[in-house]
């Protein structure tokens, strides 16, 4: 038996190059470099990175969100609302049972993390936040977006590093071939622009030293390339049978 063909029906991007999808083509097309220099890494030997541009949780997620989402969660969040938009797809009327959520996601909430650890020395135990383990694991990535969603059906994290979203597109194709789901959104988010990371990476020679040239430190196919810029930010799709995205007459 032949697996049924897949379809992509709706994308939501959040990068250093714009907010949504076109504001990211339009950077893409100019060729602008999304490396500088970064406030929350001052004082760090290597202080660029690729900053989403703009993102304000209160304005583009809800009020809330300042209080209760870690920044990873904040960004999959806005990234998969734009998908599900770009698909015609309305969280209010489908069948959440049907629609599985997948999400790659290799660090989770590092900036919680660093911050409830330095209240924890700073100012004692009592200090620190009850919402610091829902704020940090990874897996809330998910949980939040099938929340927000509306979606019911398979929750699920995958963490493979640098490939953690290419694997849950894979987990997402898996689940649309054997029926579980008739919709999964899938995709990836990370946010690991903070000086704890940051300084991880560069201390495994990871990182592009380039530090008075952000724009141009990134240059993986250069023969004097020295490393990557770390940056944020998260891609979503929306994924569907491709005989159920044209019976509904979904632009593909």
């Amino acid at each position: 038996m032949t697996d049924p063909s897949l379809a992509v029906t709706g994308l939501g991007l959040v990068t250093a190059a714009g907010l949504g999808v076109d504001a990211t083509w339009e950077g893409v097309l100019r060729g602008r470099s999304a490396g500088a220099r970064d406030e929350r890494l001052a004082g760090l030997p290597v202080d660029i990175a690729c900053a989403v541009p703009g993102l304000q949780p209160a304005r583009h997620v809800d009020r809330r969100s300042v209080l209760i989402h870690d920044r990873f969660v904040q960004l999959a969040i806005v990234a998969a609302r734009e998908a599900v938009a770009d698909a015609g797809l309305d969280p209010l009327t489908w069948d959440g049972a049907r629609v599985g959520v997948v999400v790659g996601c290799g660090l989770g909430g590092v900036t919680t993390w660093e911050t409830q650890h330095r209240r924890l020395l700073e100012r004692g135990p009592e200090a620190v936040s009850a919402l610091l383990v829902p704020m940090l694991v990874p897996n809330m990535a998910a949980g939040h977006l099938a929340m927000d969603l509306r979606a019911l059906g398979p929750n699920l994290v995958t963490a493979t590093a640098c490939a953690s979203g290419g694997t849950a597109l894979g987990t997402a194709a898996r689940l649309l071939r054997d029926g579980t789901c008739d919709i999964v959104v899938a995709g990836g988010t990370e946010a690991g622009v903070s000086p704890l990371m940051v300084t991880g990476f560069a201390q495994m020679g990871a990182l592009s030293r380039r530090v008075d040239d952000p724009a141009a430190a990134s240059r993986p196919f250069d023969a004097d390339r020295d490393g990557f810029v770390i940056g944020e930010g998260s891609g979503m799709l929306v994924l569907e049978r491709a005989a159920d995205a044209e019976a509904r007459g979904a632009t593909v």
